[in-house]
C-alpha cells in the first residue's frame, strides 16, 4: 500500500502534468506562439515531468517517517512547482489563455494539498502513507485537482502530457 500511496503524490499530482522549467528570454510576456508551438512546448514540460516523478518514485523510501517523509512530499511538490512555472511561460493563441488558467489553478490546488499532507508527516512523525490515511479530505482536493488538471490537459489538445501518444 505503501507503494500505491507515494503513486498518488508522484502521480496523482505529478503524472503527465510534472515538468520542466520553460524560461523565456528577457523580460515580461513571451511571445505567443501558435497552437501546433505551444502544444510542442506543453509536451516537453509534460515529458520532462514525467522522468522526474519516474525518478521520484524510484527513490520514495516507504518507511520515511516524519521530516524524511516531508522532504519526500517537498520533492514531489518542487515537480509540480516547476511544471506550474512551466505552463506559466508558456503562451499561445489568445483562444487558449482560459484554459490555461484553469490548468494551473488545478495545479495550484494540487500543489496547496500536498503542502498540508508534509506539514502531516513533519508534525506529526507520519509516513507518507500514513499522513495520506489521516487526511482523506486533503487527499481528495489533490485528486480531484489531478484529474481536473488531466481535463484541461485534454481540452488543450496536449494528449500525450495524459498519456495518449500519436502514432502519426
Amino acid at each position: 500500500m505503501q507503494r500505491n500511496a507515494r503513486a498518488v503524490l508522484a502521480t496523482g499530482a505529478a503524472t503527465g502534468v510534472a515538468g520542466g522549467l520553460l524560461i523565456g528570454c528577457g523580460g515580461g510576456q513571451p511571445d505567443r506562439v501558435s497552437a501546433r508551438a505551444l502544444a510542442r512546448q506543453a509536451e516537453a514540460v509534460c515529458a520532462d515531468g514525467q522522468k522526474e516523478a519516474d525518478r521520484l518514485r524510484n527513490q520514495a523510501d516507504p518507511g520515511a517517517r516524519g521530516e524524511a517523509a516531508a522532504k519526500e512530499i517537498d520533492a514531489t511538490r518542487a515537480v509540480l512547482d516547476t511544471q506550474i512555472q512551466g505552463f506559466e511561460d508558456l503562451r499561445g493563441p489568445k483562444s487558449t489563455d482560459a484554459d490555461i488558467d484553469a490548468l494551473l489553478g488545478h495545479l495550484r490546488a494540487a500543489a496547496d494539498g500536498l503542502e498540508t499532507l508534509r506539514a502531516a508527516a513533519a508534525d506529526d512523525d507520519l509516513t507518507v502513507e500514513e499522513a495520506i490515511r489521516a487526511n482523506p479530505d486533503v487527499v481528495a482536493q489533490v485528486n480531484l485537482a489531478s484529474a481536473q488538471s488531466k481535463d484541461d490537459l485534454v481540452a488543450l489538445g496536449w494528449l500525450t502530457c495524459v498519456g495518449v501518444v500519436d502514432e502519426g
